[in-house]
């Protein structure tokens, strides 16, 4: 089952609206886990 997190802070990454510190800070928070904050950095970004 998909994180339903992991898919906001995806989304939230693609469209440019969180930075590499905030997706690192879930992280450390516990709202993905480091792979999945790895996953998420490793995903190009839509042009702006």
């Amino acid at each position: 089952m998909t994180n339903n997190m992991y898919q906001f802070v995806l989304n939230m990454w693609v469209f440019g609206k969180v930075t590499e510190t905030q997706v690192n800070s879930y992280a450390a928070k516990g709202f993905i886990t480091e792979q999945e904050a790895q996953q998420i950095l490793a995903t190009p970004q839509e042009a702006q």
